[in-house]
């Protein structure tokens, strides 16, 4: 009889990681609480429930008597996978206490600056809470601690604007924290990187920017156009944080600012990125990326992979809009080698207002990098939506 595992997650995102698991001989379910996401309509046994309420995940894996459970690509399938695992003794995962001290911003904030690595200067407040705000320059970044692409922030140029900042990140936060941190101005980047056995073996960084909405990655590419010297760097900082947390085998995902020769570590997590960013690794380095990210979760020993000797030069475009509107189609100007498209929306359907909703997510391949660095942070501009 194979065993039984349960993908934390139904959306697009999470296509991905099916394929992976549906190439083992395994029994595999999902779970999610929208019927309409394509990973419902794939497998046999699929559930109901938001997982984003750890209990209700837990009473289900032991219902079920899972054998793996994988999360997907968002920070509540993670955590609650992460402290349903710790309940019942699952593959793949920190303790709970250090997933929740890499997934919210607060405690995150207090680790690297306790430490020293290299972190914006931030205070924490909870709702109802008082702070000392006095140490904090202008401008600043306000954010909940737990969410994610974006929800919630604001950037706030002087003190006299932070209370209607405040207000609104709380409105974004169930853990009701946020965060204020001083505004670092670069240009944004990830290092994505897998860990076995306390070292690194795989790693890319990839340059990314915000076109649409101020704080949602919307263009990215590989490779990157930092220089080597800082990307060993990078990388050296990474294998520190790995050391110093002691992190199990996997996937580690991080966000940088990078201003001349300093770079500031914005957020790290141990989920897989959304909006298909593995794919974008894979078609630039032909990596199984997928695959590395769920092998620890299902007992599979992680491997060095081999390093590709060059890249594609591979962009990736969210599409999203500034105002919702009703979704009709979308059309492309871009002259590029190959170019993929991953629709999202329907015909019909309304498109909300980014970060919000997307219409769908292009790779675009080209000849060259420089020919990748001019066109990748204008990607938006090549594509109408109507």
């Amino acid at each position: 009889m194979s065993s039984k595992a349960l993908l934390v997650g139904t959306s697009f995102s999470a296509v991905p990681l099916f394929n992976v698991l549906k190439q083992r001989d395994l029994t595999l379910s999902v779970c999610g609480n929208l019927s309409s996401d394509p990973c419902h309509r794939y497998v046999e046994h699929s559930y109901a429930i938001n997982y984003a309420i750890k209990e209700d995940l837990y009473e289900l894996v032991r219902r079920e008597a899972f054998d793996f459970i994988v999360p997907s690509c968002n920070d509540y399938s993670y955590m609650s996978c992460a402290w349903v695992a710790e309940q019942l003794d699952y593959p793949g995962f920190d303790t709970y206490e250090t997933t929740r001290l890499l997934h919210h911003k607060d405690l995150f904030r207090k680790f690297t600056q306790a430490h020293g690595f290299p972190v914006p200067y931030s205070v924490q407040l909870e709702k109802g809470g008082l702070a000392d705000l006095s140490p904090l320059k202008m401008p600043a970044l306000v954010k909940p601690v737990d969410s994610f692409s974006g929800r919630g922030i604001t950037k706030v140029m002087q003190s006299s604007e932070l209370n209607m900042a405040v207000d609104h990140a709380f409105q974004s936060s169930n853990a009701e924290t946020i965060v204020i941190e001083e505004f670092v101005d670069g240009s944004l980047h990830s290092h994505s990187c897998f860990i076995a056995n306390g070292e690194i073996i795989f790693e890319i960084m990839a340059d990314e920017f915000c076109s649409v909405y101020p704080y949602q990655v919307d263009c990215s590419n590989i490779p990157s156009r930092l220089s080597a010297g800082l990307q060993a760097r990078v990388s050296e900082c990474m294998k520190a944080l790995i050391s110093k947390l002691a992190l199990n085998d996997g996937l580690l995902h991080t966000q940088l600012i990078v201003k001349d020769d300093q770079f500031w570590i914005i957020e790290c997590m141990r989920r897989a990125p959304g909006d298909l960013y593995g794919t974008m690794v894979q078609l630039a380095t032909e990596v199984d990326y997928w695959k590395l990210y769920v092998q620890p979760f299902i007992k599979e020993k992680l491997v060095p992979p081999s390093q590709p000797r060059s890249f594609h030069n591979i962009a990736r475009h969210t599409l999203s809009v500034e105002k919702g509107r009703y979704f009709q189609c979308f059309s492309s100007n871009i002259q590029a080698q190959q170019l993929i498209s991953v629709p999202l929306k329907d015909s019909g359907h309304y498109l909300d207002a980014a970060p919000y909703d997307k219409a769908g997510i292009i790779f675009a391949e080209f000849e060259t990098t420089d020919e990748l660095f001019e066109r990748s942070p204008h990607l938006a501009e090549h594509f109408n939506i109507r």
